[in-house]
Protein backbone atom coordinates (compact mmCIF):
# COMPACT_ATOMS: atom_id res chain seq x y z
CA UNK A 1 0.00 0.00 0.00
CA UNK A 2 1.57 3.30 -0.63
CA UNK A 3 1.40 5.71 1.80
CA UNK A 4 -2.02 7.12 1.76
CA UNK A 5 -3.55 5.26 -0.35
CA UNK A 6 -7.37 5.64 0.57
CA UNK A 7 -9.02 3.00 3.18
CA UNK A 8 -12.53 2.09 1.97
CA UNK A 9 -14.59 4.14 3.79
CA UNK A 10 -12.17 6.58 4.66
CA UNK A 11 -12.06 10.54 4.69
CA UNK A 12 -8.94 11.03 2.32
CA UNK A 13 -5.61 11.68 4.38
CA UNK A 14 -4.57 15.38 3.35
CA UNK A 15 -1.10 15.57 4.67
CA UNK A 16 -0.42 19.10 4.56
CA UNK A 17 -2.92 18.71 7.94
CA UNK A 18 -0.51 16.96 9.82
CA UNK A 19 1.48 19.08 12.55
CA UNK A 20 4.21 16.90 12.67
CA UNK A 21 5.80 16.55 8.84
CA UNK A 22 7.71 13.61 9.29
CA UNK A 23 5.24 11.22 9.25
CA UNK A 24 5.18 10.33 6.08
CA UNK A 25 3.10 6.86 5.99
CA UNK A 26 0.41 5.59 7.33
CA UNK A 27 2.19 3.54 9.15
CA UNK A 28 3.45 6.51 11.46
CA UNK A 29 0.60 8.30 11.27
CA UNK A 30 -1.17 5.28 13.13
CA UNK A 31 1.20 5.30 15.60
CA UNK A 32 0.68 8.60 16.22
CA UNK A 33 -2.65 8.84 16.52
CA UNK A 34 -2.55 6.02 18.41
CA UNK A 35 -0.63 7.47 21.22
CA UNK A 36 -2.33 10.73 20.99
CA UNK A 37 -5.77 9.03 21.10
CA UNK A 38 -4.47 6.66 24.36
CA UNK A 39 -4.14 10.43 26.19
CA UNK A 40 -8.34 11.04 26.21
CA UNK A 41 -9.18 7.08 26.63
CA UNK A 42 -7.27 7.31 30.10
CA UNK A 43 -8.80 10.79 31.11
CA UNK A 44 -12.20 9.30 30.41
CA UNK A 45 -12.52 5.57 30.45
CA UNK A 46 -9.66 5.41 33.27
CA UNK A 47 -12.24 5.84 36.09
CA UNK A 48 -15.89 6.87 35.89
CA UNK A 49 -16.31 10.39 34.63
CA UNK A 50 -18.05 12.43 35.91
CA UNK A 51 -21.16 14.56 33.87
CA UNK A 52 -19.27 18.31 34.33
CA UNK A 53 -16.25 16.04 32.99
CA UNK A 54 -18.23 14.62 30.15
CA UNK A 55 -21.33 16.79 29.73
CA UNK A 56 -22.03 15.26 26.30
CA UNK A 57 -22.92 18.63 24.90
CA UNK A 58 -21.83 20.56 21.88
CA UNK A 59 -18.72 22.42 23.27
CA UNK A 60 -17.67 19.07 24.68
CA UNK A 61 -18.02 17.21 21.37
CA UNK A 62 -15.32 19.56 19.96
CA UNK A 63 -13.23 18.97 22.86
CA UNK A 64 -13.15 15.52 22.55
CA UNK A 65 -12.13 15.33 19.67
CA UNK A 66 -9.31 18.27 20.17
CA UNK A 67 -8.08 15.72 22.61
CA UNK A 68 -8.26 12.94 20.15
CA UNK A 69 -6.18 14.48 17.79
CA UNK A 70 -4.66 17.98 18.73
CA UNK A 71 -1.10 16.68 18.55
CA UNK A 72 -1.51 15.34 14.82
CA UNK A 73 -3.99 17.48 13.00
CA UNK A 74 -4.45 21.02 12.63
CA UNK A 75 -8.20 20.57 12.24
CA UNK A 76 -8.38 18.87 15.56
CA UNK A 77 -11.94 19.92 17.35
CA UNK A 78 -12.60 22.42 14.02
CA UNK A 79 -16.02 21.19 12.14
CA UNK A 80 -15.35 20.76 8.81
CA UNK A 81 -16.14 23.57 5.97
CA UNK A 82 -16.66 21.66 2.84
CA UNK A 83 -19.65 18.40 1.84
CA UNK A 84 -17.98 15.39 2.01
CA UNK A 85 -19.87 12.13 0.09
CA UNK A 86 -20.78 11.40 4.03
CA UNK A 87 -22.40 13.48 6.66
CA UNK A 88 -24.42 16.04 6.81
CA UNK A 89 -24.34 19.46 5.19
CA UNK A 90 -21.44 21.38 6.83
CA UNK A 91 -23.61 24.01 7.35
CA UNK A 92 -26.01 21.73 9.65
CA UNK A 93 -23.66 20.30 12.16
CA UNK A 94 -24.26 22.59 15.15
CA UNK A 95 -27.98 22.02 14.36
CA UNK A 96 -27.43 18.57 14.34
CA UNK A 97 -25.18 18.48 16.86
CA UNK A 98 -27.32 20.63 19.28
CA UNK A 99 -30.23 17.86 18.20
CA UNK A 100 -27.78 15.08 19.31
CA UNK A 101 -27.01 16.63 22.60
CA UNK A 102 -31.12 16.98 23.08
CA UNK A 103 -31.84 13.59 21.73
CA UNK A 104 -29.59 11.94 24.39
CA UNK A 105 -30.91 13.91 27.60
CA UNK A 106 -34.35 12.96 26.42
CA UNK A 107 -33.58 9.01 26.03
CA UNK A 108 -31.69 9.42 29.45
CA UNK A 109 -34.52 11.00 31.07
CA UNK A 110 -37.02 8.62 29.56
CA UNK A 111 -35.08 5.53 29.57
CA UNK A 112 -35.94 5.15 25.90
CA UNK A 113 -33.58 2.25 25.05
CA UNK A 114 -31.43 0.42 27.19
CA UNK A 115 -28.01 1.68 28.20
CA UNK A 116 -25.93 -0.40 25.53
CA UNK A 117 -28.69 0.49 22.62
CA UNK A 118 -28.48 4.57 23.81
CA UNK A 119 -24.65 4.18 23.07
CA UNK A 120 -25.32 2.71 19.67
CA UNK A 121 -27.43 5.56 19.12
CA UNK A 122 -25.32 8.19 20.51
CA UNK A 123 -22.40 6.24 18.27
CA UNK A 124 -24.13 6.30 14.97
CA UNK A 125 -25.87 9.70 15.24
CA UNK A 126 -22.45 11.45 15.80
CA UNK A 127 -20.78 9.26 12.87
CA UNK A 128 -24.00 10.22 10.86
CA UNK A 129 -23.57 13.73 11.43
CA UNK A 130 -19.76 13.73 10.70
CA UNK A 131 -18.77 16.71 11.90
CA UNK A 132 -14.82 16.70 11.21
CA UNK A 133 -12.42 16.52 8.63
CA UNK A 134 -11.21 12.93 9.62
CA UNK A 135 -11.38 10.74 12.94
CA UNK A 136 -15.39 10.85 12.93
CA UNK A 137 -15.21 7.13 13.39
CA UNK A 138 -12.69 7.10 16.20
CA UNK A 139 -14.75 9.99 18.15
CA UNK A 140 -17.73 8.69 17.50
CA UNK A 141 -17.21 5.15 18.98
CA UNK A 142 -14.95 6.69 22.13
CA UNK A 143 -18.30 8.66 22.63
CA UNK A 144 -20.12 5.66 23.18
CA UNK A 145 -17.85 4.33 25.17
CA UNK A 146 -17.48 7.54 27.73
CA UNK A 147 -21.33 6.57 28.10
CA UNK A 148 -21.18 3.45 29.02
CA UNK A 149 -18.47 3.95 31.16
CA UNK A 150 -20.60 6.97 33.08
CA UNK A 151 -23.34 4.43 33.39
CA UNK A 152 -21.37 1.76 35.11
CA UNK A 153 -22.11 -0.26 31.61
CA UNK A 154 -19.24 -2.30 30.50
CA UNK A 155 -17.47 -0.97 27.73
CA UNK A 156 -17.14 -2.12 23.99
CA UNK A 157 -13.71 -3.34 22.97
CA UNK A 158 -13.30 -2.02 19.64
CA UNK A 159 -10.35 -4.11 17.89
CA UNK A 160 -9.01 -0.07 16.04
CA UNK A 161 -6.17 -2.01 14.44
CA UNK A 162 -8.67 -3.73 11.92
CA UNK A 163 -11.83 -1.13 12.48
CA UNK A 164 -10.17 1.99 12.44
CA UNK A 165 -7.38 2.20 10.81
CA UNK A 166 -7.22 -1.03 7.97
CA UNK A 167 -8.53 -3.02 5.31
CA UNK A 168 -10.40 -6.11 7.04
CA UNK A 169 -13.10 -8.46 7.22
CA UNK A 170 -14.25 -6.51 10.65
CA UNK A 171 -14.10 -3.09 8.97
CA UNK A 172 -15.97 -4.48 6.27
CA UNK A 173 -19.03 -5.58 8.39
CA UNK A 174 -18.79 -2.62 10.61
CA UNK A 175 -19.29 -0.43 7.66
CA UNK A 176 -22.14 -2.56 6.48
CA UNK A 177 -23.55 -2.20 9.34
CA UNK A 178 -23.53 1.30 9.72
CA UNK A 179 -25.00 1.73 6.42
CA UNK A 180 -27.70 -0.49 7.15
CA UNK A 181 -28.43 1.74 10.14
CA UNK A 182 -28.76 4.63 7.76
CA UNK A 183 -31.97 3.11 6.67
CA UNK A 184 -33.35 2.88 10.45
CA UNK A 185 -32.26 -0.67 11.27
CA UNK A 186 -29.60 -0.76 14.06
CA UNK A 187 -29.96 -3.93 14.42
CA UNK A 188 -26.57 -5.33 12.96
CA UNK A 189 -24.97 -1.80 14.74
CA UNK A 190 -25.67 -2.99 18.16
CA UNK A 191 -25.37 -6.56 17.56
CA UNK A 192 -21.43 -5.55 16.68
CA UNK A 193 -21.49 -3.92 19.72
CA UNK A 194 -22.51 -6.80 21.77
CA UNK A 195 -19.97 -8.91 19.87
CA UNK A 196 -17.06 -6.84 21.65
CA UNK A 197 -18.55 -6.52 24.57
CA UNK A 198 -15.75 -6.15 27.64
CA UNK A 199 -17.69 -8.13 30.22
CA UNK A 200 -14.56 -7.44 32.66
CA UNK A 201 -14.23 -3.26 31.87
Amino acid sequence: MAAWDQIKGETPVDPSCLKDKSIKTREKLNIAEAQNILKPIVKYLGSKPSVKLAPFDLNWFQKLHEEMFCDVWKYAGKFRQEDLNIGCKWQNIQTELYKLEGDIAYWIENKTYELLELSVRIHFEAVRIHPFPNGNGRWSRLLGNIFLRQNDHPLVKWPEETIGVEKSVARDAYLSAVKKADTGDLADLIGFHREFLDRES
